[in-house]
């Protein structure tokens, strides 16, 4: 049997979170004007087989949904800012920005080709493979930086302010100081 179109329709409403089930990537949503809560809703991602991205919205968030008539089967289409939830950055189109809840953003303008990482916290990078950082100059900006493997400086090597060596320092050529001292004089 056929169903009409007012039978079969489907309808776009918007919503807060009420539940989350972490497991599933499924959410329930309170429809204000239907005074309804819906049933476990799907969250769609960028991607869910080889490669696969998680993220749910949270508790109280303001999501769309896309509802069969009875709002008993549906998905959530995604979040959106309003009032209570306002847009965090402007830039348009070429700005790409992610702020979490701790307050680490991770911000891309593809106009000015600035990549901006604030972390709020720990930062780890591990590969499987070498790691190569190419650029025109690299700051290390801390109070310390710790080296714990063998260090190569292939195309010199200056230091301002004091070295402390704790062991041998082995040189192929001259050592010399301001005071024109070599390692290789005697007392």
């Amino acid at each position: 049997m056929l169903e009409t179109h007012d039978e079969a329709g489907v309808t776009l409403r918007w919503g807060f979170v009420t539940a989350i089930d972490e497991t599933n990537h499924t959410v329930r949503v309170w429809l204000p004007d239907l005074e309804l809560e819906t049933w476990w809703l799907q969250v769609p991602t960028a991607g869910s087989r080889c490669d696969k991205h998680y993220a749910l919205p949270d508790i109280d968030e303001h999501v769309v949904c896309l509802l069969d008539r009875r709002g008993e089967v549906g998905v959530v289409l995604g979040s959106v800012f309003g009032q209570r939830d306002a847009v965090p950055v402007t830039g348009g189109a070429d700005r790409h920005h992610i702020r979490y809840r701790d307050g680490t953003t991770i911000d891309y303008d593809r106009r000015t080709h600035r990549l901006a990482l604030s972390v709020r916290g720990p930062v780890e990078l591990v590969a499987d493979g070498p790691v190569t950082v190419a650029a025109p100059s690299v700051t290390l900006d801390s109070p310390q930086v710790t080296v714990t493997g063998h260090l190569t400086a292939q195309s010199g090597l200056q230091v301002n302010g004091p070295v402390a060596v704790d062991g041998s320092i082995d040189a192929t050529g001259s050592i010399m100081d301001a005071g024109g001292n070599s390692n290789h004089h005697s007392h």
